[in-house]
Parts: C-alpha cells; sequence; structure tokens
C-alpha cells in the first residue's frame, strides 16, 4: 500500500515539476527563429480533425514553424473550427476559420476558408483537400507569426 501511494505521488509530481529550462527557452518569442506551434481542428467531418491538424503541422514545419504539444510553454496556438453547410447543386460548403493565438493567450489574429465541395465528399477521409487547404491556410497563418 505505502508502495502504491509513493509511486503515485511521484507520479503527480512529475506531473505538477516545470518543464526543463531547455524546452522553454527553445521557443521564445523574441527570436524570429525557432517558432513554435501547436495546431488543433474541431467539428470536421471523417477524419478531418486529424488531417487538417497534421497537414497545417507539416506544412508549417516546412516554413520553419516547429511542432509542439498542447502542454509546452512560449508556443503559438493555431485552433481550426470547420463547418459544413449545405449548398445548392449537390453541394456543401466548407468553412475553416483559423485562429492563432500568442503565447501569452493573446488573439494574434483569424484567417478564413470557404470551398464548395460535393455533398458527402469529406464525409470519410479528407486526403487531398486536408493538404490543399493546409497549404492555403499556412500562408495566412505565418503572416500573423512574428518575423
Amino acid at each position: 500500500m505505502r508502495l502504491a501511494v509513493v509511486a503515485a505521488l511521484c507520479w503527480l509530481s512529475g506531473l505538477l515539476a516545470p518543464p526543463p529550462a531547455v524546452a522553454a527557452d527553445s521557443g521564445a518569442a523574441g527570436s524570429g527563429a525557432g517558432l513554435s506551434a501547436y495546431v488543433s481542428v474541431a467539428g470536421a467531418p471523417g477524419d478531418g480533425e486529424q488531417a487538417l491538424a497534421a497537414a497545417l503541422t507539416r506544412r508549417l514545419s516546412a516554413i520553419g514553424v516547429k511542432q509542439a504539444t498542447a502542454f509546452e510553454a512560449n508556443i503559438y496556438d493555431v485552433q481550426g473550427t470547420v463547418r459544413v453547410t449545405s449548398a445548392p447543386g449537390g453541394k456543401q460548403t466548407v468553412t475553416i476559420v483559423w485562429v492563432v493565438f500568442g503565447p501569452d493567450g493573446t488573439q494574434l489574429g483569424v484567417t478564413r476558408q470557404t470551398k464548395d465541395v460535393r455533398k458527402g465528399s469529406l464525409d470519410k477521409r479528407w486526403g487531398g483537400a486536408a493538404d490543399a487547404a493546409a497549404e492555403a491556410a499556412a500562408a495566412d497563418i505565418v503572416k500573423l507569426l512574428p518575423h
């Protein structure tokens, strides 16, 4: 019983301990290079949440913004929200709103994408649609980050 309590306390103290200084300094906002961002997406049908987040993370990495986890300090937070609505002619309108937050939680800006697609085409796999959306969004998102 004592061993279980000690193990639980050790595990809990590891969760509450501050990150090592090296990790905190790597994403400092003052350095033009070395920016880190965490990308999340909500509201997309099919595999859209995962596909869009992964595609945008890849695109941002290609232009120098490192991938981060939600638990790191001094990172930028890119939150995507997807909304799909009916459109005439057997189509759907897909709107993606990307909101970029600074390390201190301040909203730096918003970029919006809208595209009509064949109805149901994104209900399962996004594939190339995620890559195309990420490519277009990355250019706008980078403009919102400090240089």
